[in-house]
């Protein structure tokens, strides 16, 4: 005996396929969440003591910017050294619209005009000319994934020893993902996305290139 089915009604597919992506919505809510540890384990500390020997890289990244209210999105290009940085920012069109350049001695920022202006740190200088603040001293070791030595700090860490968040100098830091990147002749895992927190500001760095 042969029985043959007959295909489902419009209305029955539609039955159908709301409930498979209700099932599959539900199985999405209820996927753990990593675990994450307030120690950093072996693993962690051997990784923060070969990233913290890295004294210089460069890199290209978009960046998002949101303060008062206010946002925009922006390219970087970063060249770090033990001493100095060399950072440009530019608008989704091209221009150029700052210039950093830190030393141990000094800080100057070329705005669009050509206008230098000098201040003692980036943050501050960032804050008085584009509206938010650039911690660009401890970003040069939260880019990586690390704290910076200067003062305390708070993290939680993945089973692979990369950090999941980061708390320092008043910022909160939050890593999304992780790459593999050759850096200085060594593949480490480093920060593909980090979000970054103080008070109104926002920032989001998205590597593009080291």
């Amino acid at each position: 005996m042969v029985c043959w089915l007959l295909p489902p009604s419009p209305a029955w597919r539609k039955r159908i396929a709301a409930c498979l992506m209700a099932s599959v919505l539900a199985a999405c809510s209820s996927l753990p969440t990593p675990p994450l540890s307030q120690t950093a384990s072996p693993v962690a500390q051997q990784r923060m003591q070969r990233l913290a020997a890295v004294q210089q890289f460069s890199l290209e990244a978009k960046l998002a910017v949101q303060y008062n209210g206010k946002g925009y999105t922006a390219r970087l290009e970063w060249q770090h050294d033990s001493e100095q940085d060399h950072m440009r920012i530019f608008s989704p069109l091209g221009q150029q619209v700052a210039l950093i350049h830190r030393t141990a001695q000094s800080v100057t920022l070329t705005d669009q005009r050509g206008q230098q202006h000098q201040a003692n740190d980036v943050a501050s200088l960032t804050e008085r000319l584009l509206g938010w603040r650039l911690p660009l001293t401890g970003l040069s070791q939260w880019i990586l994934g690390i704290p910076h030595p200067a003062s305390p700090f708070q993290a939680s860490y993945l089973d692979s020893g990369n950090p999941a968040t980061l708390v320092q100098d008043n910022w909160q830091i939050d890593y999304e993902n992780y790459q593999a990147v050759t850096l200085n002749g060594t593949t480490e895992q480093l920060p593909h996305t980090t979000r970054l927190q103080q008070q109104d500001v926002r920032l989001k760095l998205v590597i593009q290139h080291w």
